[in-house]
């Protein structure tokens, strides 16, 4: 494979949750990324970008060529930061591809980042090569930015396709349905090195196509064979991944600990019963995102169903809630105890029977929680 120059590439990972933020950090390091710069918020992003902006030397940082963000944090989330990068005079660079990434990968979050202008959505539980693959992405098929009202950020359709814009083809058949109601001729295209400084009086929309940098960064090969990374890379990035198993135990006992603490409370009847139902869920959230990473599809699916049960804070707490909770946290202490990789044979079937018969039981109180799907796992985390 040809050379590229990787080590000219810089990218920023933004997450709360240390553990997360060093896989992340450790995956691109292993794929040759060497310049990572990892936060511990979307806030001290936010101030280390505007910094960044007005004194590179005193940030310590230069220009960032990828923002890999988590999508659900404290205080600023992954789509505040987003449209803070989008929409911020302050923002250093509003064209640098962003990256979301979320355990919670439904369609209402998806959607909620595309709007906000993401450039790519990774779901959780992810490999190694879905990390690489969402990289290559953004440099081998860059996306022209739009600015209509309302959206600034990537063209939102990711096909270039023949529509009907009102004006007459030879082949009526290549025609398809457009929602867009801009015209053709209501549109301006600046290209990267366009000397245009005005806007036409009937322009409704501009399309900015900028010049292809990440591209430029990796050298000159970048530009004569295929841009890939060496799949000896990607398996080695892999196996690092499998080597952090046994932290990602440590950091499961913790979970659990914690969860069972707040569990204990609502139980008590604590006055504080919101902060401990917000406790589980953000814990859920997390073990729905890293189950399937480390070959537990059973924490993945458990995690699932348990953040859908507590995602309302405010719901009263009763002693169904309080069974499937429980229920939870006893069936994944008990996969972390046996250590149940994979689908878990008969002991996961019997584990997966009775979170759907604790879900049922919870639903018969007018919760709708799903039963869990460990099929929901990505094929390389089976």
């Amino acid at each position: 494979m040809l050379k590229l120059n990787w080590e000219n590439v810089t990218v920023m990972v933004v997450d709360d949750n240390s553990f997360m933020r060093n896989l992340i950090v450790t995956t691109l390091r292993t794929l040759g990324i060497a310049e990572v710069v990892a936060l511990s918020s979307a806030t001290a992003a936010i101030e280390a970008l505007r910094m960044s902006r007005k004194n590179p030397v005193q940030a310590g940082i230069g220009t960032i060529d990828i923002v890999l963000s988590d999508f659900v944090m404290s205080q600023v989330d992954g789509a505040l930061f987003l449209r803070w990068i989008r929409t911020s005079r302050q923002a250093p660079d509003r064209f640098v591809p962003f990256l979301m990434v979320s355990g919670a990968a439904d369609q209402d979050v998806v959607e909620s980042a595309r709007d906000a202008g993401v450039t790519e959505f990774l779901a959780k539980p992810f490999s190694a090569k879905s990390i690489a693959d969402r990289v290559l992405e953004v440099i081998k098929n860059p996306r022209q930015f739009v600015l209509a009202p309302g959206y600034f950020g990537p063209d939102r359709r990711r096909q270039d396709r023949l529509v009907d814009w009102g004006e007459s083809y030879d082949d009526r058949s290549k025609l398809q349905t457009e929602r867009r109601v801009t015209k053709a001729s209501e549109i301006q295209v600046i290209h990267a090195r366009s000397n245009i400084r005005t806007l036409r009086d009937d322009v409704r929309a501009i399309y900015f196509r900028p010049a292809n940098k990440l591209r430029d960064k990796l050298g000159p090969n970048a530009l004569r064979g295929q841009i890939d990374f060496d799949p000896l890379v990607i398996q080695a990035a892999e196996e690092r991944i499998q080597d952090m198993v046994g932290d990602y135990s440590t950091w499961v006992r913790d979970y659990l600990e914690s969860m069972s603490a707040s569990f204990q409370a609502l139980r008590e009847g604590t006055e504080e019963s919101t902060r401990h139902v917000l406790n589980i869920n953000q814990i859920a959230h997390e073990l729905r995102g890293q189950g399937g990473i480390f070959d537990y599809p059973l924490i993945t699916a458990f995690g699932k169903t348990l953040y859908e049960a507590t995602i309302d804070t405010n719901a009263r707490i009763s002693a169904h809630r309080l069974e499937l909770i429980e229920a939870h946290i006893d069936a994944m202490r008990l996969v972390f105890t046996q250590r149940v990789r994979g689908h878990g044979g008969e002991v996961g079937a019997a584990l997966l029977k009775d979170i759907e018969r604790a879900v049922k039981k919870y639903g018969e109180s007018g919760q709708r929680t799903k039963a869990p799907n460990p099929q929901s796992a990505p094929p390389e985390n089976r």
